[in-house]
């Protein structure tokens, strides 16, 4: 009998031995299937993250379009400026060498009735000064190009004349 109880207590231990070790391992077999199952998660968070940062750098990059596109119109816009300014001053520049053109012509004629005038100033003949003077007045006229109304010269001195006499 001591035979058996030694068996038996070796069976025990055996089978308390087996049992221990079978908890080990499948203590050792969920650790490790938590681990994979902890590092899918993990991998799955890190791929969200990535693509989190992927659509914001997507968004950025709109952002990004948007403004170089608002520049763009922008300066379009400075470049229509630039060009109507242009065009402004090339007519100008038209008009300055048009006036130029006209200025030789016109001081010509005009140096030609101030000469007549004095001619005729000279040989006392007022009705060819009175013609050259009214010559020149059209001509500075029209190099003008604005409207002017002539106040006949008698009107004027008249006018004058009276307030002289009343004052003196």
């Amino acid at each position: 009998m001591k035979n058996y109880m030694r068996i038996n207590i070796l069976v025990i231990l055996g089978i308390s031995l087996a049992l221990l070790l079978n908890t080990g391992t499948s203590s050792i077999y969920a650790q490790n299937f938590t681990n994979q199952t902890s590092g899918q998660n993990f991998t799955q968070q890190q791929a969200q993250q990535q693509l989190d940062q992927a659509n914001q750098q997507i968004q950025q990059a709109e952002q990004q379009k948007q403004q170089a596109q608002q520049q763009l119109q922008q300066a379009n816009q400075t470049q229509q400026q630039a060009n109507q300014t242009q065009q402004q001053a090339n007519q100008t520049q038209q008009q300055a060498n048009q006036t130029q053109q006209q200025d030789p012509k016109m001081n010509e004629k005009l140096l030609n009735y101030t000469n007549a005038a004095i001619l005729a100033l000279n040989d006392d003949n007022t009705e060819a000064a009175q013609t050259s003077l009214q010559q020149i007045q059209s001509a500075l006229i029209n190099a003008t190009g604005k409207q002017v109304v002539i106040v006949p010269a008698p009107a004027i001195s008249s006018s004058d004349e009276s307030d002289d006499g009343e004052s003196g």
